[in-house]
């Protein structure tokens, strides 16, 4: 018998009386999971196989939390047109009057036209080249107390992901969020320090907590601010 491979599809789907694209991947998996992107789109992962009818129903069956999620994203993107956060750090966001963007240590000037779009489009590419310094520069700075557990230094990858602030590939690379750059330092460091951990434990264990604590003794406290915060920034 020839495996399925997985396939994306698109699709719309009524949410509150407005026509939302619904984005659907198959893969192999066992379970459905939603998700929101940052256009308000829906993005929805579901099992090799899964009847379209199986799907409308998940989706209408979730649809207050879809619902919530849109209207969440709706107020942080307007709050961003206000104010941005830059390693934890309100800025606020201002029109220029030479219609131009720039990036200053108290504002961010943007053209009159602009909307959320275009400014974290703008932002998106301002902050890549940040952080990467930002980002190696704490890796250089742990990369002592682990280089025993690996033969050589994870390859840093800046990445946007939607519900991970970090990842350690087994292929050597430490992947980190680009949203990391709207939360202060000492948070960053707390994912640098977690990632690479993980060349000594892959899992999140005994022994993993132990290791945490013996090289970050206050890893805990600043978890569960990350955890705070998550539901702002990502």
């Amino acid at each position: 018998m020839v495996a399925r491979k997985s396939y994306q599809q698109q699709m719309s789907v009524d949410i509150a009386g407005e026509a939302v694209v619904l984005h659907i991947r198959a893969m192999r998996r066992k379970s459905l999971r939603l998700g929101v992107n940052e256009q308000g789109e829906i993005d929805l992962r579901i099992p090799l196989g899964c009847a379209k009818a199986e799907v409308l129903a998940f989706v209408n069956a979730n649809e207050g939390w879809l619902r919530q999620q849109r209207q969440a994203l709706l107020q942080r993107q307007q709050q961003q047109l206000q104010c941005y956060t830059l390693l934890g750090n309100e800025l606020a966001v201002r029109v220029s009057a030479l219609d131009e963007f720039l990036v200053s240590e108290q504002c961010i000037w943007i053209p009159a036209h602009w909307g959320h779009s275009e400014l974290r489009e703008q932002m998106d590419r301002w902050l890549r080249p940040q952080a990467r310094s930002q980002f190696q520069q704490l890796i250089d700075l742990w990369w002592p107390l682990f280089q025993s557990f690996a033969t050589q230094k994870p390859v840093l990858r800046v990445k946007k992901m939607r519900t991970r602030w970090g990842s350690l590939s087994q292929r050597g690379y430490i992947n980190l969020n680009l949203a990391l750059m709207q939360l202060p330092l000492e948070l960053i460091e707390l994912v640098v320090v977690h990632e690479l951990c993980h060349l000594r434990h892959f899992d999140h264990g005994p022994g993993f907590k132990a290791l945490m604590s013996e090289v970050l003794p206050d890893w805990r406290a600043r978890e569960r601010e990350l955890q705070a915060r998550s539901a702002l920034v990502l």
